[in-house]
């Protein structure tokens, strides 16, 4: 009977020592997940880039950047530009982002050429392309604007609804 006390005791104190270094882990996958997080966070806040909202009216234009003819994508883009990749700023502090050419459906075109950024603190700033006026075919691309926007409409339902119709303005039918 000592024998079985013995190893019952043995072995609680085995499982006891296993205990104390699963949670020393722990504590230490906790702290090594905290030291993580921090820096992500600081890395995060601390963004060395800028980011261009580009908008086209109408909304819709195929968006492409000048320098490199990459498509942005249609209208509207936000495009992120890590400063540690652009030219170094001049004497007075700006940098120079490179431009962005819109193409609607119809063919019309805009472009706006290199843009010169002086407030780099600032890290958000919105670009709008207009249509040029006297291009015709505008009905073309007002269309194209207005199925753009129910596609996105739809999008962002399913998002906020998760997938479910969006409630109505009466959707018991009761008058």
């Amino acid at each position: 009977m000592s024998f079985v006390v013995k190893r019952v005791v043995l072995g609680a104190s085995v499982l006891n020592r296993v205990v104390d270094i699963v949670s020393v882990l722990s504590l230490l996958s906790v702290r090594l997940l905290l030291v993580f997080a921090g820096a992500f966070a600081l890395a995060a806040c601390s963004s060395n880039a800028i980011r261009i909202r580009y908008d086209s009216e109408p909304q819709g234009a195929m968006l492409t950047a000048v320098d490199s003819i990459a498509a942005l994508g249609r209208a509207p883009v936000v495009k992120a530009y890590n400063l540690d990749t652009l030219p170094e700023p001049d004497e007075n502090g700006c940098i120079i982002v490179p431009g962005v050419e819109a193409l609607w459906d119809s063919g019309a075109t805009a472009r706006i050429g290199g843009l010169r950024i002086c407030d780099l603190e600032q890290n958000a700033f919105s670009i709008r392309l207009p249509r040029p006026t006297g291009y015709p075919d505008l009905d073309v691309d007002l269309e194209i604007a207005i199925e753009r926007g129910r596609k996105l409409s739809i999008e962002r339902d399913r998002r906020v609804y998760g997938g479910v119709q969006p409630p109505r303005s009466n959707p018991t039918g009761i008058e």
